[in-house]
């Protein structure tokens, strides 16, 4: 169950933990992080997913999500099944949750900010580009399959990356910046080398 911070009742137990804190002379930033901290466990252990959706509903049910109605004592959240071997995972950055399919991948994105004060969550789905500029920078293999991060849909996403990263060298070059000039020239090589991985793979 995930906890509503911004609940009246929640509020005036975190009200009284704070002040027992303040009157120690001690900060309530730890309070807030554990909050947050809490907020991220409850979500990843729930059934429940974020009612704002930042991509069309229709294109998560596609990938076999399924969706109830808001829970009327928590509008921030719906209940929600996840398409069949998908899992959620935790990260090291309390407001930031995944779901994983059945390879590993990390295929949407949760916000989950569960601060009493500003209490927030919303939910998208990662692009191919996203996934593997993301495997790229953490030095991660590309996963790929025969219906999303096909080989033809992994090369699309590497000459992105080639076409942005090209562009920023020539940003740079006319500010006479070698240091970023040289940063994403090493960038386009990188998503070169993606791409001629992937060419008629």
């Amino acid at each position: 169950m995930i906890e509503n911070t911004s609940s009246p009742e929640s509020s005036e137990t975190f009200g009284l933990a704070a002040i027992a804190v303040a009157m120690g002379g001690h900060s309530i930033d730890s309070l807030i992080e554990a909050q947050e901290q809490r907020g991220q466990q409850q979500l990843v252990h729930s059934d429940r997913l974020p009612t704002n959706l930042r991509d069309p509903q229709e294109d998560f049910e596609a990938v076999g999500f399924t969706f109830g109605d808001p829970d009327p004592r928590d509008p921030l959240f719906m209940p929600a099944t996840l398409p069949d071997g998908w899992k959620r995972e935790g990260s090291d950055h309390a407001m930031w949750s995944y779901l994983v399919d059945d390879l590993g991948r990390r295929r949407a994105s949760i916000f989950y900010k569960a601060a009493f004060y500003d209490r927030d969550a919303f939910m998208s789905l990662n692009t191919v580009y996203g996934y593997v500029a993301d495997q790229m920078r953490e030095g991660k293999p590309i996963v790929t399959d025969d219906s999303w991060a096909t080989p033809a849909a992994v090369l699309e996403a590497a000459r992105k990356g080639i076409e942005r990263a090209s562009e920023e060298i020539d940003t740079w070059a006319q500010y006479g910046n070698a240091k970023y000039v040289a940063k994403y020239k090493a960038e386009r090589d990188a998503w070169a080398a993606v791409a001629a991985a992937h060419d008629n793979a």
